[in-house]
């Protein structure tokens, strides 16, 4: 009888430490971003924009503006206006968003091939589509 009793006890104790393990697990701060292929480690582009609400005309950032692009090959590090901006993906396409409307240089370069770049103008709540094939030296 106490056997059982303390069987059933050290179940009981088991059972609240797995729960309390699974419980922790989905309470993360930062959970990771399966949207991003290449997870936390590619590059992000530098945007110091400014919120303040203003009347006049100047461009604000829009969070649906900027570049969907993809590169043959995969992997190519992407510049825009000579910022590091991440990597392209196999999977599906790299997205760079929340720019102001306006022109921006566009690089694409992977070692061995020719870099592809070119000058592209963003309107506001447009994502510009870039397909990238870079040649080989």
């Amino acid at each position: 009888m106490l056997h059982h009793m303390i069987k059933s006890i050290i179940s009981i104790f088991g059972l609240l430490f797995i729960m309390s393990c699974l419980v922790s697990v989905g309470t993360a701060e930062k959970a990771y971003d399966y949207n991003d292929y290449y997870g936390t480690w590619g590059t992000k582009l530098n945007t110091n924009f400014n919120l303040t609400s203003s009347f006049d005309s100047e461009p604000v950032f829009d969070p649906n503006t900027g570049f969907s692009i993809t590169s043959t090959p995969p992997g190519a590090e992407i510049f825009v206006n000579g910022e590091s901006a991440g990597i392209t993906r196999s999977l599906k396409a790299k997205e760079i968003k929340g720019l102001i409307p306006g022109e921006y240089n566009v690089t694409v370069s992977f070692p061995g091939y020719m870099d592809y770049a070119g000058n592209y103008t963003v309107n506001e709540s447009e994502i510009r589509s870039i397909e990238a094939v870079l040649s080989k030296m």
